[in-house]
């Protein structure tokens, strides 16, 4: 497995003209980010743009006009009209690189974090899509992973809006010879159980990575058992940063990934600008985390819900993760996936199971299980059949479409051997919340004759759209 993106990212020991190129990119990223997290930097460059060039450390040879191109709406329309010759080079350049990590992320939540256990992967495609009615177009950030790990219990930072309401830090998993062989077969085990698709998982989630003093060598474990290098997300880069820096350094080596500070303050910002290079943070997405800068990132999920000093967008989540969720500190297997932060989920994931385990055969027994237990690759057809809440349908001349608590309208197109009437009369069927898939054939057979493999047809497109309660959602109602 591999997320290198050499289209951008050049590998290492090509031609001294990729760093140059490298350089460049580097130093328009870092203006960016002067300019969308230092509170006034807008106007600075605005009334002196050379000023604030150097003010950003960037090269003066960089280009303004490009950089109002990428920065200004009106600029950008402006330059679709002119010929590539008159844009400058960092524009493309840019845009390219952006493009690139988005294409990274699409590949990821589509093909890469996909499990070869059919029935986790058809399970998660099913969240994956729910969540695309519950949570609008948020949901294209999130790549539904389907496992993570954590390596203590608990978070030293205790930022004040955390989206999953983190606890104090209470056990760290420390590199024992112990421990590390319990690691390193629970890696193992994931590989056989779930495949590849295990090399997409985080090494933190409700805790901070680098609180844990070994985290080195748990990550070097992963990436010569995965074939792929773990992302990091730390909210305290500038803690110790030598080690920050050495990390990068070391990871980089194996595969180029995206990975993220959490920036709490300006001042942490300005620590963290001076002491690394543009070069050093390109991989390095910089999520300005304080009021104070102009483009902020928060989601009001976790504390975050009862912050005003951080208040985000309502019903949001920040969890990325449909599957499961493994903390080494207190040796348990939670299953969870995302949904609105909400009374119900204040932290905006669902906890669907959660279990201890005692060794890796445990772990994988439990793994099993689980999947066993609360994952279906298709609904028994003598179950009833129960569409979502918070749901609404239209129908329409093409079939149906659908609007759920974002407004994010999707569609069933008609398929070409299946009229818009059947889709209606199925709607109909389905209002009654207690058939299953062969009363509801029948009945659309007795009363319409509709055949009965248009019923099923239909009623799998549902179910796979996510618009029908999970089994163990439906024990849980009725």
């Amino acid at each position: 497995m591999s997320f290198n993106i050499q289209k951008i990212f050049p590998s290492r020991g090509e031609a001294e003209a990729d760093a140059d190129y490298r350089r460049v990119l580097a130093q328009t990223k870092r203006f960016i980010e002067y300019f969308t997290m230092v509170p006034g930097f807008r106007e600075r460059f605005e009334t002196n743009p050379h000023a604030a060039l150097a003010e950003a450390g960037a090269a003066p040879e960089l280009s303004i006009a490009g950089l109002r191109m990428l920065l200004y709406e009106d600029e950008a329309k402006k330059s679709a009209a002119l010929p590539p010759e008159k844009i400058p080079n960092i524009k493309p350049m840019y845009w390219a690189f952006f493009k690139e990590k988005l294409a990274l992320r699409q590949h990821l939540t589509t093909a890469l974090c996909v499990p070869q256990e059919k029935r986790f992967a058809a399970w998660r495609n099913r969240q994956w899509n729910r969540c695309r009615a519950e949570l609008g177009r948020r949901n294209e950030a999130l790549v539904h992973a389907p496992i993570a790990f954590e390596l203590s219990l608990g978070c030293s930072v205790g930022c004040p809006f955390c989206g999953v309401s983190a606890q104090k830090l209470q056990k760290v998993f420390r590199a024992t010879p112990e421990n590390r062989k319990l690691w390193q077969d629970i890696l193992h085990v994931c590989l056989d159980i779930i495949g590849p698709a295990t090399g997409t998982a985080t090494c933190y989630f409700a805790c901070e990575p680098l609180d844990c003093p070994d985290y080195e060598v748990f990550t070097t474990d992963f990436a010569d058992i995965l074939g792929a290098v773990p992302q990091l997300t730390t909210a305290v880069a500038m803690r110790q940063p030598e080690r920050t820096r050495e990390y990068l350094q070391a990871m980089r080596k194996k595969e180029i990934r995206i990975h993220r500070f959490s920036v709490l303050s300006l001042d942490i910002l300005k620590n963290i600008m001076a002491f690394f290079t543009p070069e050093e943070l390109l991989e390095v997405e910089l999520i300005p985390q304080f009021p104070e800068a102009p483009v902020s990132s928060f989601v009001k999920a976790g504390r975050a819900r009862s912050s005003d000093a951080h208040a985000g967008e309502d019903n949001g989540t920040i969890s990325c993760v449909s599957g499961f969720i493994v903390n080494m500190s207190e040796q348990s297997i939670r299953l969870t996936t995302p949904c609105p932060s909400g009374e119900a989920h204040p932290t905006g994931e669902i906890l669907i199971a959660k279990e201890s385990f005692s060794d890796a055969a445990d772990f994988a027994a439990k793994l099993k299980s689980l999947i066993g237990r609360y994952m279906q690759q298709e609904y028994k057809k003598t179950e009833p059949v129960v569409l979502r809440k918070g749901i609404t349908f239209e129908k329409t001349d093409s079939g149906l479409s659908f609007l759920g608590s974002k407004e994010l309208r999707l569609t069933f197109p008609k398929d070409n051997s299946i009229s818009a009437e059947v889709y209606h009369r199925l709607l109909d069927a389905l209002q009654d919340g207690t058939l299953n898939q062969y009363e509801i054939a029948e009945g659309l057979l007795d009363k319409y004759t509709i055949p009965p493999e248009e019923a099923f047809f239909l009623l799998n497109r549902f179910i796979k759209a996510g618009l029908c309660l999970e089994p163990y959602e439906r024990e849980e109602v009725m």
